[in-house]
């Protein structure tokens, strides 16, 4: 059992060795009216790790709190961080659209290193599969520079919308920091499975999204994601069959919004958090 940012955890692989520690983290969604030093402050709290930060804009009309590289407010957010003990762990989330010029990122990627980021979130959303392939591999190229990770997240609606499709994308991309970001909802409404998560690569996810739902989908996927997530435990994803699944070494995060505000919302993370601990051990 090993120690990081004062949270012990450990989980075990589908085989029965124990794997190295899996940090929690706490991303952006679960709270994203907060800005960035609220949510450290949440995460603080609640007994998680790290954060990931909404600093570049996800869809139109949906909060994004952006930052200059080298200003004051960029530098005075690390430090509170690390006041806090928490991590800044990825920066998120750039959908690759056929708009999205990679070179356009590089202030964003220069702010994710100053902050001590590991990784940038990035969602595809070009149907035309090798430009897709293409943008993202420039996109780790630049990233490579700065010392990140490049985390492809699937989602039902986008242009890579299952496992398959991201696993694709990060191979024939061939960047050495190219990865797949798993939520596991997202992993569920794909038709993804815990045999499916068996096959990859070791070395290909280092980012797991934890959330639990109904076992089949209730009304809009979209609302679903946005707000619709229900705790661990609470719902009928098998969580502990898809974590187990995985190999290699990972970090795991919980994507919980609408678990309300205040000392309710503190409870709830809290609560989530100890119940992702008991999946793990």
């Amino acid at each position: 059992m090993l120690m990081y940012h004062g949270l012990r955890v450990r989980c075990i692989g589908r085989a029965g060795d124990l794997l190295m520690a899996h940090p929690i983290g706490l991303a952006h969604l679960s709270a994203m009216e907060l800005e960035p030093a609220a949510l450290i402050d949440l995460a603080a709290d609640t007994g998680h790790a790290s954060v990931a930060l909404r600093l570049h804009s996800a869809a139109a009309g949906t909060p994004v709190y952006p930052m200059v590289p080298g200003s004051v407010e960029t530098l005075a957010l690390r430090d509170y961080a690390h006041s806090r003990g928490i991590a800044i762990s990825e920066i998120e989330l750039v959908p690759i659209t056929h708009n999205l010029a990679p070179d356009t990122l590089r202030p964003l990627l220069q702010v994710a290193k100053e902050l001590g980021a590991t990784g940038l979130i990035v969602t595809g959303d070009i149907d035309d599969r090798a430009l897709l392939i293409d943008r993202f591999a420039a996109i780790c190229k630049n990233a490579a520079a700065h010392g990140l990770l490049v985390h492809l997240e699937f989602m039902r609606w986008r242009a890579v919308g299952t496992l398959s499709d991201a696993r694709e994308v990060v191979e024939r991309s061939e960047q050495h920091n190219a990865r797949i970001l798993v939520d596991l909802l997202h992993l569920a409404r794909s038709g993804g499975t815990a045999e499916e998560l068996a096959t990859l690569p070791p070395d290909f996810v280092n980012l797991v999204q934890i959330c639990d739902a109904t076992a089949e989908l209730q009304g809009d996927i979209i609302a679903e994601a946005r707000g619709g997530r229900l705790m661990p435990g609470q719902g009928a994803l098998p969580i502990q069959d898809m974590l187990s699944a995985l190999r290699g070494t990972w970090n795991a995060a919980l994507e919980l919004p609408g678990m309300g505000e205040g000392d309710a919302r503190r409870t709830a993370l809290a609560e989530a958090r100890a119940q992702v601990e008991k999946l793990c051990r």
